[in-house]
């Protein structure tokens, strides 16, 4: 079985209620939607020449949550 590796994110009520909905109408767990976003995000970005990621970063604050 090929290694793996456990990532940790923080979520706003907000977004974790949204994806907990998610998980339970789609019937998969909240796990499978993160590995999903992710594998996503870097398909779209990958082979990028650019190293700065086209992100608004003052739209989320330290904390995650949103002004």
């Amino acid at each position: 079985m090929p290694s793996t590796h456990r990532l940790s994110v923080n979520l706003s009520p907000e977004e974790h209620r949204e994806i907990a909905a998610l998980a339970e109408t789609s019937r998969v767990s909240k796990a499978w939607i993160g590995r999903q976003a992710l594998i996503e995000f870097l398909e779209r970005y990958r082979g990028e020449e650019t190293l700065q990621l086209p992100l608004d970063l003052r739209r989320v604050s330290r904390r995650g949550n949103r002004p």
